[in-house]
């Protein structure tokens, strides 16, 4: 089955041109090659920061060794074999690839790279079993991912079996050996995903996952899988799981992100080339040579900034970096909920500053030690602030508390130990990914966020990915005062209590109990 992007391969002619040196040809073979290079780095390396890099290396070694390419007619399994080459030499090299040259003083400012899985469930609405197999491939070795990568772009109709085979300089016959092997390591984890979401999990997995650090990997993909084949618990909530090629034939691509774009464009073909055709897509007029130079380094910096390439105006790629921004930043904005405040004379802080700083600052508001307690709140409009405790509305006198490096639903009263209220404490401030939502700062400075829908407190790494797994928007609670928190980056899931009281990140449900179960009212500070 051929892909929707099949219009996008390149020809011969186009290829035999760019071989010859004409600019425009090799502009346009650019623009058909990067989809498919950004999915195969991008699956392969998981999202890693590194990818940017690995894909504007790939596509200057092709235009680089295009002079030399005897096979025209070849050239996509050319591409695609340097391509791995390229992922296999960062394996090698074990660090962070050099970056390229930036095209402006303050490029350093863009986004690090999302991670690929969370970049394919958000860009291409992924759901149901398409989106449990991305979370799956989360669970592969980094060779297991690299075949991934290929044989996804085969379902998907972007590749042949016999470019695939020639990519891993393998027989065809010993490529769909290799392919066999990653697919049931994919099923496997596709069984083990189920089990591990699944609430309430199997007691005698949540055993075996005692020492789970929540983050997946091919190591406890095994341990895991072990338990799953001989439980007969765990094998029937995957009874449904139809076949992989199924899910994937026809999927599209994920989009180029707009600013690797123009980073291509300008490193490969050189500043001047790149900015000219970008001039010419957004004006009719005549552009000096500064001028055009001026349009590649903006270009350039668009990564981070979808918002921006919309205003800028019409790249090809650049509608797929702003449906982006509308599909994360669409959540229907809910009414704030109220700050309870407690009974105590001093009132918890409401009014933040209308512009936020993007960098997660607060101040704690000084309450008086005493018991939680709610009362009505003065304003519907208020905005919650500084240090509170989350107190669970279906589970009173227990609070959004953590045991270890893992969120969980503690108890929490007047007489408990100062670890224990320091725990229930929270610093409320502007969300990572969008100061419109919140994140939530523990008092040793680590951040509330998912991994692996698993609610756990880490240190800021700086990554696209830690900063929208670390910010809930609000949404009302199930009653007065109370508040639910939807995940950022996956919209219809909320943190909430499972029975066994750990915090997950876990679809919205229809039911009283479901409502409740993800409603918190903010209260005091324990600590």
């Amino acid at each position: 089955m051929r892909s929707r992007n099949r219009q996008e391969r390149p020809d011969v002619a186009v290829v035999e041109a760019a071989r010859t040196g004409d600019a425009q040809a090799a502009e346009q073979l650019i623009r058909d090659c990067l989809p498919l290079v950004y999915n195969i780095v991008g699956r392969a390396l998981d999202g890693h920061s590194d990818v940017d890099d690995v894909v504007q290396e790939t596509m200057v070694r092709v235009l680089d060794g295009l002079p030399g390419l005897e096979r025209p007619d070849r050239f996509r399994s050319w591409l695609v074999a340097i391509t791995v080459r390229q992922i296999r030499d960062r394996w090698r090299r074990g660090r962070t690839w050099l970056a390229a040259e930036p095209l402006e003083e303050n490029a350093h400012e863009a986004d690090p790279q999302a991670d690929f899985s969370d970049l394919a469930i958000l860009r291409l609405a992924l759901s149901g079993q398409r989106r449990e197999a991305v979370e799956a491939a989360r669970w592969l070795e980094d060779e297991e991912r690299e075949v991934l990568a290929l044989w996804w772009m085969e379902s998907a109709g972007e590749l042949t079996r016999g470019e695939l085979a020639t990519a891993c300089d393998l027989t065809p016959q010993h490529a769909a050996v290799r392919v066999q092997r990653v697919k049931e390591r994919l099923e496997t984890a596709r069984t083990v995903v189920r089990a591990v979401t699944a609430s309430p999990r199997c007691p005698d997995l949540a055993t075996v996952l005692t020492s789970w650090d929540g983050r997946p990997s091919g190591l406890w993909r095994k341990r895991a899988a072990r338990h799953v084949r001989d439980c007969p618990q765990c094998l029937s909530r995957s009874s449904d799981l139809i076949p992989a090629e199924g899910l994937l034939a026809g999927l599209a691509l994920v989009p180029v992100p707009v600013g690797l774009a123009g980073l291509v464009l300008a490193r490969a073909l050189g500043e001047g080339s790149a900015a000219a055709t970008v001039s010419a897509s957004t004006s009719t007029s005549t552009h000096t040579a500064s001028g055009a130079s001026r349009a590649a380094r903006t270009f350039g910096k668009l990564a981070a900034k979808p918002m921006a390439a919309a205003a800028a105006g019409a790249v090809t790629l650049a509608a797929a970096g702003v449906a982006w921004y509308a599909a994360t930043g669409s959540h229907e904005e809910a009414a704030l909920p109220a700050v309870v405040a407690p009974q105590a004379p001093t009132t918890l802080s409401e009014s933040p500053p209308q512009r936020p700083s993007a960098t997660p600052t607060a101040t704690p508001t000084p309450v008086p030690r005493s018991t939680p307690t709610a009362s009505p709140a003065t304003t519907a409009e208020a905005r919650i602030s500084g240090r509170h405790a989350l107190r669970s509305v279906d589970s009173p006198g227990a609070y959004v508390s953590r045991s270890g490096s893992l969120g969980v639903l503690g108890p929490v009263g007047a007489d408990s130990s100062a670890s224990t209220r320091q725990a229930a404490t929270f610093t409320f401030v502007p969300g990572l990914a969008d100061p419109r939502c919140y994140s939530l700062r523990d008092t040793k400075g680590r951040y509330l966020r998912h991994y692996a829908f698993r609610i756990r407190l880490d240190v800021d790494d700086r990554s696209a990915i830690f900063r929208k797994d670390a910010t809930f928007c609000p949404r009302s609670g199930s009653t007065a005062g109370s508040v639910s928190l939807e995940s950022y980056n996956y919209p219809g899931r909320y943190l909430c209590h499972r029975d066994n009281l750990q915090l997950w990140l876990d679809p919205s449900g229809k039911t009283a109990s479901d409502r409740a179960g993800r409603s918190f009212v903010p209260v005091a500070p324990w600590a």
